[in-house]
């Protein structure tokens, strides 16, 4: 099973990263490819719990389901969040076509200005996200202003999807500790499930 866990980290990991850079029909090959790693996590992490702590019977199962539960919805959906956010501004800012638009009072240096509205979530996790209706209010009387909007939602949708890239650190980080396991399995004579002896 835990050859299983590798192999669907390297699956996600990958999945993850062609996500982020593919276009067209490519992008159901890279979803078909996270889809594969990913289907096994959920109940082949289970069943290495059952088989290591048997003794813990359904508590133990519904504990680590429910860490892993608040994990994705408590931590992992608001970082994954703020990386989008710093990636959409990455974006709008590297963007020529946007510096080109832009009126010259939201230029600095050739690049577009932002305003930038800080954020914190849990008063852990710091990030930046752009203040759109302080935008709209300094592009609202440019003759471009159909263009700038349309080139705004473009990168800001270029920005989420490349965001995508920065998440794979979430199945690296499996994959490491899933290696780890390997490895201490190893030097106990392999991964052997626990049995229980009748008395």
């Amino acid at each position: 099973p835990l050859a299983l866990l590798v192999i669907s980290s390297v699956l996600a990991i990958f999945g993850l990263y062609f996500l982020s850079i593919s276009t067209g029909w490519y992008i159901f090959v890279a979803a078909t490819l996270y889809g594969l790693g990913k289907t096994f996590f959920w109940p082949t992490t289970l069943g290495v719990v059952a088989e290591q702590t048997p003794r813990g019977g359904a508590l133990t199962l519904n504990a680590v389901s429910g860490i892993g539960m608040l994990t994705v919805g408590m931590l992992g959906a608001p970082i994954i969040g703020a990386f989008q956010s710093n990636s959409q501004i990455e974006q709008l800012q590297a963007s020529q076509e946007l510096a080109l638009a832009a009126p010259k009072t939201l230029l600095t240096d050739g690049q577009v200005d932002l305003p930038l509205r800080d954020e914190t979530i849990y008063s852990i996790i710091d990030f930046q996200t752009v203040d759109m209706e302080e935008f709209q209010g300094a592009v609202e009387n440019t003759d471009n202003l159909q263009e700038i909007n349309t080139l705004v939602a473009d990168l800001k949708t270029k920005g989420t999807q490349r965001a995508l890239a920065k998440v794979i650190i979430f199945p690296m980080i499996m994959l490491a500790c899933y290696l780890i396991l390997i490895f201490y399995f190893r030097t106990k004579g392999g991964y052997k499930p626990v049995v229980l002896e009748k008395n």
